[in-house]
């Protein structure tokens, strides 16, 4: 009976693990907003206080147990009609994501990573620490917000440290078959016990 219990444990165990990292498993491609914030010391020096982004394009590949990798690009600042931008801002990211499992729905995560960052003057690299969120409302479409911090370094004099954040849709899809070898076989990602 008690071999029962442990194997019964551990089955439930490993189903919920399967079906929590079914989107940590998934590609991901992302289109977005972003907007950029200056400090007040910094405004002079950049030209504006807030910058803002569309399209902010992502790919986000999984590596492994609730990790992926992550590359982004924020194209040139646009204006929005009320809020007019003097300095332009681009740049691409990569990052190295580790993601809870909370919900069936909800996937925070936390990143670190770095930037190249170009603002007018020159490009100038950046190290990065931030979190995210993703709430899927369906199978492959998501909405994913996120915000982080960009450090430039002192020595850089091309660019002054700032905060970035996101707001945009993602979709996932899967290529098993690079990974798999082409075997051709199906992994599920849930798994039904009834209980009665």
């Amino acid at each position: 009976m008690f071999y029962k219990k442990i194997t019964f444990i551990v089955i439930i165990t490993l189903c919920s693990s399967l079906f929590a990292q079914s989107k940590h498993q998934e590609w991901q491609i992302g289109i977005s907003a972003s907007a950029v914030k200056f400090s007040d010391e910094d405004v002079a020096f950049i030209g504006d206080q807030y910058l803002f982004q569309i399209p902010r394009l992502n790919l986000t590949m999984p590596i492994g147990h609730n990790m992926s990798l992550d590359g982004a690009m924020s194209f040139n600042t646009i204006d929005i009609g009320f809020i007019e931008n003097s300095a332009n801002y681009f740049s691409m990211d990569a990052s190295l994501r580790y993601h809870f499992d909370v919900t069936d729905n909800f996937y925070p995560y936390v990143f670190v990573g770095t930037s190249i960052t170009d603002s007018s003057f020159k490009i100038t690299p950046t190290f990065n620490v931030g979190a995210g969120l993703t709430y899927w409302v369906s199978e492959k479409l998501g909405i994913n917000t996120q915000i982080y911090y960009k450090h430039s370094l002192e020595s850089f004099e091309s660019m002054r440290s700032h905060i970035q954040g996101s707001l945009g849709l993602v979709y996932s899809f899967k290529i098993n078959s690079i990974f798999s070898g082409g075997g051709g076989g199906s992994s599920s990602t849930s798994c039904y016990y009834n209980q009665h």
